[in-house]
């Protein structure tokens, strides 16, 4: 399943890829992200049951405003969400200077990400 808009100032894309051997349903946020992509992220989060886990790769995200700050905070607070990363360097910065870099399980591989 994908999500994509495309204008000429910004493009971002959702894709969602499920990997039911492992349980696991990957969701990847790529390009610019701000509040306009909100409910394409929403969507493909909330459309993963609460019984496989969730990752979110956040590899080719160019940059995210505080909207991805909140979707990261709601989704941790309501199931297990790792992140697999790297995280971009403008998000690093955003989740360091919100105090909320050390709340999120990154993960530097899926089989990371996929570990009990």
């Amino acid at each position: 399943m994908q999500w994509t808009h495309d204008d000429a100032a910004t493009q971002c894309s959702v894709e969602m890829h499920a990997d039911d051997r492992r349980g696991v349903r990957v969701v990847a946020v790529i390009g610019e992200m701000d509040v306009e992509y909100e409910p394409d992220i929403e969507l493909a989060l909330e459309a993963t049951p609460l019984t496989v886990r969730l990752v979110l790769d956040l590899t080719r995200l160019e940059f995210a405003d505080s909207t991805l700050l909140n979707i990261l905070i709601r989704t941790h607070r309501r199931r297990d969400l790792r992140i697999l990363g790297p995280i971009p360097r403008q998000l690093r910065e955003l989740l360091r200077v919100t105090g909320t870099l050390g709340h999120f399980p990154v993960c530097g591989s899926i089989e990371e990400a996929c570990a009990p």
